[in-house]
């Protein structure tokens, strides 16, 4: 169902009416884009990467496959995904977005899973899941030395871990494992071990990788991960989401979308005092970037360079405290 009254699902004055026309538009934009066959991509950018965050950004408004006004665009790109996946399960080897791509898709396809009515369609999609979700055991499995010991790189057999990867196929286990598929609790452990190794004690937020700066991206997905993965009571979570109230995204952060996105979803899990901080700034500033065809731009530093990509992460963020998405309950 798409949600034309979104204060039934959210208090009023986290979706206002702008929101809620903000996220119609940029829904008509995507839907516009997409292809014959179901996916979304711009200029030949990653096919499956893109498809993959266009369908949580369906999902994340309350548009599920055959529900919804877009329902049948959500319909469109899951059918896609499913029929695209290589026998050996990684969808990375697809379009070249190796396993940001993998855990993106993998993600979005067990959210999916939760709503699909279709029985036919959810044992072939569960079969899907099932795989992907291989692929990422196997990954984890890699020998690696201790600090990158639990997490993931770009490609499977990689022998080093960095917390964006990390975030992205963590979170795609903790969605597996609501519909359904065994994710063992060492995995889990195993994945928190690697984020807490990313934290940095002296700023008080995540590195890409242990021993790196914090920043606000890797600070929302390290506290994000913490508070979703039964790691909560960790200290750092809460230190993490203080340092997001205390950095917000501006015109000189790098990889703005994928900040402002991270940084919304942790936000909403610590709660007060970082959500009415962080939740009306991230609004303000992603209502007023939105384009009249209903996009948003690509970041002002040229990191992020795909209008699909970019209106895609503007959806999901805008679409947080709709709580529709299970994997971010709190």
């Amino acid at each position: 169902m798409l949600l034309l009254d979104a204060p039934l699902f959210a208090q009023q004055n986290e979706v206002t009416p702008q929101v809620t026309s903000a996220v119609g538009r940029g829904l008509a934009f995507l839907a516009a884009q997409q292809h014959p066959d179901g996916s979304l991509d711009d200029a030949g950018r990653p096919r499956v990467a893109v498809t993959g965050l266009g369908l949580m950004a369906m999902l994340a408004t309350g548009n599920v496959p055959d529900e919804g006004k877009y329902g049948p665009a959500a319909r469109a790109a899951l059918d896609w995904l499913v029929r695209i996946q290589p026998s050996d399960g990684y969808y990375g080897q697809v379009d070249g977005s190796r396993m940001y791509g993998h855990g993106i898709v993998t993600l979005a396809l067990a959210e999916a899973i939760g709503v699909e009515t279709d029985p036919v369609r959810r044992r072939r999609e569960m079969a899907a899941l099932r795989r992907a979700v291989d692929v990422i055991f196997k990954a984890q499995d890699v020998p690696k030395d201790a600090p990158y010991a639990g997490g993931w790189r770009y490609e499977p057999q990689n022998e080093d871990s960095d917390l964006s990867l990390s975030g992205w196929n963590a979170m795609a286990l903790r969605a597996a494992q609501g519909v359904g598929v065994d994710v063992p609790a060492q995995r889990v452990q195993r994945a928190i071990g690697f984020v807490l190794r990313c934290y940095s004690a002296k700023q008080g937020g995540f590195g890409y990788q242990p021993g790196r700066e914090a920043s606000i991206a890797m600070s929302g997905v390290g506290a994000l991960n913490l508070f979703l993965l039964g790691g909560a009571d960790h200290p750092e979570a809460a230190t993490a989401a203080k340092f997001l109230a205390d950095h917000p995204v501006d015109d000189s952060t790098p990889h703005p979308f994928y900040s402002m996105y991270y940084a919304t979803q942790a936000a909403y899990q610590a709660g007060k005092p970082v959500w009415p901080v962080v939740w009306p700034e991230v609004r303000s500033r992603l209502l007023a970037m939105q384009n009249a065809d209903g996009s948003w731009p690509p970041s002002a530093n040229g990191e992020e360079d795909d209008a699909e990509y970019s209106t895609s992460m503007a959806l999901a963020t805008l679409g947080v405290p709709y709580r529709m998405l299970a994997v971010y309950q709190r």
